[in-house]
């Protein structure tokens, strides 16, 4: 009788997380092809070991193809000749994720076994009002795009986001490449930032910009619903969420890896292995470690070793170019100021720089006299408030709508706007004043909006790199963290990371979000 040949193979999954949830979906793969394989996770990556015939090995990859989901946390994977087995596998602490984990099986399973009646939804929504939608996270209003209707929820303070019930319609509405799509079908279920394809949004009823973030059915109610709205032919809806309900985590991208923006959904809670503990939240995760920038070093075990880092964040009062000096700690070099919100002071404080910021700001006046009449958002801090004053004074109407206008442009290469430092009280800031004067000078010159808006990211980062190389050079560090949800912004993350890459090793977080 001809003996069967068994042989060993190890298959190596990089996987930026220590969560356990993707090797139990791994594990009850293996369980259902009924073969001789382990799985085991590590800080960094997850191993499945086979010990098969080559036809066995064969047909559990094709398994794998198919019904293995996409995760955000995923890296390459490759065949590994062996392993350190002296290496310690994470332990399981049996912590209960905050996740539905929708395989394609289980959402098949979820619609055939469930009927819900959604009749009178859909009539409300159908015809133009607006549906009060509960799942056991909470509540959110849905309706069909209306320019109307998103603006009143954004009065309120509310963020609109889109839900997409069809994904065979994402390409009719949107600029969607293969890595937007992987994403927002990964089985964490995140928001993704999409751009709206050409008169697809002209009347401004989806978004005031010419993106907005998105997401597909995340748990059992809204993926029912969701099937219900395809059948009737609805293909997406705009949403708000209550304000205890968590919707999700906002992703964006490099190259080289992807971003957590924000969030905690599917993240938190969980166990970590550094600290030895666990936590419930992001900011409980942040606060307790000393902060964003802090919390990193933690993780990449360089609080012993000479850093920069950047914390830029679009809301915080913390914003700063910081230095950690081992048994020294933490010193920031450089603060981003919290001004006061009112046009008529950014005016008041240009003026008393010199007389020729003081002309500026009278024939300024003299020829957009709308501007002084205009409001800033009053409960800004920081970044936000910087931007919010730049919008204004270019006639924008807010910051999501003067960064989006910069990532919507094609252009590589900008005009300088003023990024210069003040010294008040022995503290180096950066000189708000001289970026809104700039801006103003441009626009009395009659450049662009968008020349405008995507100079200041662009001039951002040369502002980060040149400090941040001379910092770096005074104390011989060789690594550099970008953190806070500055980053997210794609112009300043890949023109910051690739002048600065070439001289040092960037730090960026990915196993936890940018920022709070």
């Amino acid at each position: 009788m001809k003996k069967i040949l068994h042989m060993q193979l190890i298959y190596k999954i990089e996987f930026n997380s220590t969560n356990l949830y993707f090797k139990y979906i791994i594990e009850n793969l293996i369980k259902q092809s009924g073969i001789n394989a382990t799985c085991k996770q590590y800080k960094g990556f997850i191993l499945i070991i086979l010990e098969e015939t080559a036809q066995a090995i064969e047909d559990f990859f094709a398994i794998l193809e198919k019904k293995l989901p996409l995760s955000i946390f995923i890296g390459k994977s490759y065949v590994v000749e062996n392993f350190d087995e002296s290496l310690e596998e994470l332990k399981d602490f049996e912590i209960k994720q905050n996740l539905s984990l929708l395989t394609n099986d289980e959402i098949k399973e979820i619609i055939q076994n469930n009927q819900i009646d959604f009749l009178n939804d859909i009539v409300k929504i159908s015809k133009g009002g607006i549906s009060r939608f509960e799942t056991h996270n909470g509540l959110k209003d849905l309706f069909l795009p209306n320019k109307k209707i998103r603006e009143d929820f954004e009065n309120k303070g509310y963020e609109v986001k889109l839900l997409i019930t069809d994904t065979s319609k994402l390409e009719e509405i949107f600029d969607i490449n293969i890595k937007d799509f992987q994403l927002l079908c990964s089985i964490e279920r995140p928001l993704v930032k999409l751009k709206f394809k050409v008169l697809r949004n002209t009347d401004k009823e989806f978004s005031s910009s010419n993106f907005i973030y998105a997401k597909i059915p995340d748990d059992k109610e809204t993926v029912l619903f969701a099937q219900a709205l395809k059948q009737n032919g609805i293909s997406y809806l705009l949403y708000v969420n209550d304000e205890v309900y968590q919707d999700g985590l906002k992703i964006t991208y490099t190259k080289e890896q992807n971003l957590i923006i924000h969030g905690d959904k599917g993240l938190f809670p969980k166990y970590d292995f550094v600290a030895n503990k666990k936590y419930n939240s992001s900011k409980e995760y942040f606060d307790d470690n000393g902060g964003v920038y802090e919390s990193l070093l933690a993780k990449v075990a360089k609080k012993t070793i000479p850093t920069v880092g950047v914390y830029f964040s679009q809301n915080s009062t913390d914003s700063s170019i910081s230095i950690n000096i081992p048994k020294k700690g933490l010193k920031k070099i450089i603060s981003i100021p919290n001004i006061h919100n009112s046009i008529k002071n950014c005016f008041e404080e240009i003026s008393e720089i010199d007389e020729h910021c003081e002309r500026l700001i009278t024939n300024y006046s003299k020829k957009f006299p709308k501007v002084l009449k205009t409001d800033v958002p009053s409960n800004t801090n920081g970044f936000e408030s910087i931007i919010n004053m730049c919008a204004k004074v270019l006639s924008i109407d807010t910051s999501k709508e003067f960064e989006d206008m910069a990532l919507n442009t094609s252009l590589t290469s900008g005009i300088q706007i003023d990024m210069k430092l003040v010294n008040l009280d022995g503290i180096n800031y950066l000189d708000y004043r001289r970026v809104v004067q700039s801006m103003m000078a441009y626009k009395m010159a009659d450049v662009d909006n968008v020349t405008l808006v995507y100079s200041f990211y662009e001039s951002l980062s040369e502002f980060i790199c040149n400090y941040v190389n001379e910092i770096a050079k005074e104390i011989s560090a060789k690594d550099v963290v970008f953190c806070g949800n500055m980053f997210a912004n794609s112009i300043l993350l890949s023109k910051t990371n690739k002048t600065l890459s070439k001289t040092y090793n960037i730090i960026l977080p990915k196993e936890y979000p940018l920022d709070y």
